[in-house]
């Protein structure tokens, strides 16, 4: 959906054609994020009840903000066991809205037992199984650490942003994480009471310096899929 700012024409493109809307000298900024198959289903260890848990932000070393299913039950001391045990999840602290600490306990590196025992955690409105994982990636997916896909960009292809560099339109690439913000529903009347929840970000050097020069000589900055809310 196209809206000329000046005209107030609405018109509707495919999205390949976007390039058509891009100029020479124009910065296009991506979110490089990797999506971690961060979904994991296993069994209270007291009771053997089933529990999903959904892991959202690395707080410090083996401790993860998460989202569990159900989330009631689950209090400081319990423990979860994810694949006969190869990953222990023990809350630690409770949280709002069914969000928990979990201290977790493996053998090895974590992303290997996630990719061996977790889903992709994708959105209800995509109701198929995702047989191959890497489709919920962006094709310049880089730094693991999402809990779901910045969407947008998952349109890009190579081609197009081959097609892109060779009209002289700089691409550079920011990381932010989506996390909780992005799965948390506003549940207040009043706005102001909304509590936003922060997410990871980074940019470097180079980047920061593109966007400063884009901006010196007079060109547009487009932003697609970094932010999450």
């Amino acid at each position: 959906l196209i809206l000329g700012r000046q005209s107030g024409n609405i018109e509707h493109q495919q999205f390949k054609n976007v390039i058509d809307y891009l100029e020479s000298g124009d910065t296009l900024v991506l979110n490089d994020t990797r999506v971690m198959p961060a979904r994991l289903f296993g069994l209270k260890e007291e009771t053997g009840a089933k529990v999903e848990m959904l892991m959202l932000t690395q707080i410090e070393g083996d401790d993860w903000e998460v989202l569990l299913k159900p989330a009631k039950r689950i209090k400081v001391g319990n423990r979860l066991t994810f694949g006969e045990g190869k990953i222990v999840a023990e809350c630690i602290k409770e949280l709002d809205q069914g969000g928990r600490i979990m201290r977790l306990h493996y053998d090895g590196i974590l992303q290997e037992r996630l990719d061996e025992l977790g889903e992709m955690p994708l959105p209800p409105y995509i109701k198929e199984r995702l047989d191959d994982q890497e489709r919920y990636q962006t094709v310049y997916a880089k730094a693991s650490g999402s809990a779901a896909a910045p969407t947008a960009g998952l349109h890009f292809t190579d081609e197009l942003l081959a097609n892109i560099r060779d009209k002289g339109i700089n691409i550079a690439f920011i990381t932010l994480h989506v996390g909780l913000g992005t799965f948390r529903p506003v549940s207040v009347d009043n706005i102001d009471d909304h509590e936003m929840h922060s997410e990871y970000y980074q940019m470097d050097r180079e980047t920061a310096e593109l966007l400063n020069e884009t901006k010196d000589n007079g060109h547009r900055i487009i932003s697609v899929g970094t932010t999450s809310t």
